[in-house]
């Protein structure tokens, strides 16, 4: 589930850096899942997207709601957090 969230989030990116002409090649997306103990489940999926490009990109914004806007994200159940770290590489 955590490798399918991440390859959505780079889906969605991808598709918004093709349309604008952007190269994302080297973006890395990693995940960590937690559980809980009881019940046992996923509580939480930490999440770090290394972008190779500048922190001032014009685009960053854009990138970030692609990621929160991704289907993989709007299918989570609410309880489950998704801290996302961002290192802006370019």
């Amino acid at each position: 589930m955590c490798c399918a969230m991440a390859a959505c989030m780079e889906t969605i990116m991808g598709i918004y850096a093709e349309d604008n002409g952007i190269n994302l090649s080297g973006t890395v997306i990693t995940v960590e899942k937690e559980m809980s103990a009881n019940p046992r489940r996923i509580a939480c999926i930490k999440t770090e997207i290394s972008v190779p490009l500048p922190a001032g990109n014009p685009h960053k914004e854009a990138l970030l709601n692609c990621v929160m806007g991704s289907p993989a994200m709007r299918s989570l159940h609410p309880d489950i957090e998704v801290p996302i770290t961002w290192n802006w590489v370019g």
